[in-house]
């Protein structure tokens, strides 16, 4: 089977890139797929995860932000070319402009934000959500459009379900890596991650410390990541009297690592899609301490059996959590197993053998349609050629109909 992924590039350290990596190279190497990856703008920029030698990688050289028609032109000449059976869109820019490319394949969207990203994004203000609304119904008509639409959470599946009544499937993230390690818990540290944008409130965060620290000033805070908000994150520590205590480590080529040095994974994250750093926490036996934002964290974390979870906003409950996690070892032991435990519901071959399924059944209702098609043309000819107007060899010359794509020379 042919598969391709479109996305915007393959430059950033983020969520989408990991996993795409991830999936196309086991893809490829284990289950014996062809897969190309379309990059828009890659720009020879470095790909901070390997892919696969096995990956066809293309970049279409065009800024699909700001020139749409140049880059639907690119993608569809080039998916003509590829004739892949699948056509993937991780749901930048690519899933507006999938329907529109005529070369056969089924087109799929991948959405690894939730329904409500843009609310949650702009919403803060009657400009922001009439803006917000605006860009969700874009969105909504796109996967209209679409043959398939997967989600990454339960919680986001009956949200789509109650705009599109048909075509929505749920598949979880895959582990990004397996640890055959699992965290001691016995430093005195806690650890967070992810960009410092506004998305991922590292000030709440922050803020929560305030309280962890005058009841356990021995214990640190270790933030890694790196973004825009770094100095007003390091004005608030000091502002905070945290200088020490909270510290923002920066990147790590090496966050396993860092888990399995830990004793407690913290997430203050206004909303997510689904966050790959909680299946990290999981792998590394992690108690996960976490604001129950929209989607994730209720499906990863079970209140009391591998973590705590508080409502956005409540740095209160956010730090009593930490603290219950921090004060009573035992517990932070029977935690972390239970996360351990968990961690196999996330493993590479059980979601990729999901999306195994996945494909071949949206190949057989492809060939299936393409096969009804086919016979509906063959009928119409035979009921021209039988009419009484005109002898059979007197009618018109029947079109051929267009081939079926059908799968790559034996593979899957």
């Amino acid at each position: 089977m042919i598969i391709a992924y479109c996305l915007h590039a393959l430059n950033l350290s983020g969520g989408i890139e990991r996993v795409l990596t991830t999936k196309a190279s086991y893809l490829a190497d284990v289950l014996g797929y062809e897969v190309h990856v379309i990059t828009a703008r890659q720009k020879g920029r470095k790909m901070p995860f390997k892919m696969s030698e096995n990956v066809v990688l293309h970049d279409l050289d065009t800024n699909d932000r700001v020139f749409l028609l140049k880059y639907t032109k690119r993608l569809e000449a080039l998916l003509s070319k590829i004739h892949p059976d699948i056509t993937v869109s991780v749901c930048d820019n690519s899933v507006y402009v999938l329907p529109m490319c005529k070369d056969g394949s089924a087109k799929v969207g991948e959405f690894h934000f939730s329904h409500e990203k843009f609310q949650m994004k702009y919403g803060s203000n009657a400009v922001g959500r009439l803006y917000a609304a605006f860009r969700t119904r874009n969105l909504e008509n796109a996967v209209k459009k679409l043959d398939r639409f997967v989600v990454l959470t339960k919680a986001d599946k009956k949200d789509w379900e109650a705009v599109i009544a048909d075509g929505i499937e749920q598949i979880y993230n895959p582990l990004p890596f397996v640890s055959s390690q699992s965290s001691p818990l016995s430093r005195k540290r806690c650890i967070a991650a992810g960009r410092l944008e506004s998305q991922k409130n590292f000030k709440d965060m922050i803020t929560a410390w305030r309280t962890v620290d005058s009841r356990h000033p021995d214990w640190t805070l270790s933030i890694y990541g790196s973004g825009s908000r770094k100095g007003e994150l390091t004005d608030y520590i000091k502002a905070s009297g945290l200088t020490g205590k909270v510290i923002l480590e920066g990147n790590t080529s090496n966050i396993s690592k860092e888990l399995l040095d830990s004793s407690c994974l913290v997430m203050s994250s206004r909303f997510e899609g689904f966050p790959m750093i909680l299946l990290e926490a999981l792998t590394t036996g992690l108690p996960i301490v976490s604001y129950d934002c929209p989607k994730g964290p209720s499906e990863v974390v079970t209140i009391g059996a591998n973590g705590y979870l508080a409502k956005v906003g409540d740095t209160d409950t956010l730090a009593r959590g930490i603290c219950t996690v921090i004060e009573d070892e035992e517990l932070r032991r029977r935690l972390g197993a239970e996360s351990k435990r968990l961690s196999e519901n996330f493993a590479l071959e059980k979601i990729m053998d999901k999306w195994d399924s996945l494909f071949k059944e949206i190949l057989r209702q492809k060939e299936a349609k393409n096969s009804i098609q086919a016979n509906r043309r063959e009928d119409k000819r035979s009921s021209r050629g039988s009419c009484g107007c005109l002898p059979a060899e007197a009618s018109c010359s029947p079109r051929t109909p267009g081939s079926a794509i059908h799968p790559n020379g034996g593979k899957p």
